[in-house]
């Protein structure tokens, strides 16, 4: 069940990307700045994860570097009560 858990996470998280960096598909792999993420996106993608998952991130969670399957499962760990 958690690797469904962490599946539906992860659609979650490319699909936040994919609406903030103005995306059709995003590779869960590619780091956020090669995608075109800054740090005014990067708050943007936290909030609309807040306001969908009801996740708080730290504004650090997302770097420049950080995947989508990296910020997927931090989303994850958090959302099971573990710090991200």
């Amino acid at each position: 069940m958690e690797a469904n858990e962490l599946k539906a996470v992860e659609g979650t998280v490319l699909e936040a990307w994919c609406g903030v960096l103005g995306l059709d598909t995003v590779d869960p792999d590619v780091p956020f700045a090669a995608l075109g993420g800054d740090s005014m996106r990067a708050v943007r993608v936290l909030s609309r994860l807040w306001r969908e998952l009801g996740v708080e991130l730290p504004v650090h969670a997302l770097g420049n570097d950080t995947t989508a399957a990296e910020l997927a499962t931090a989303v994850h760990s958090r959302l099971n009560g573990q710090a991200a």
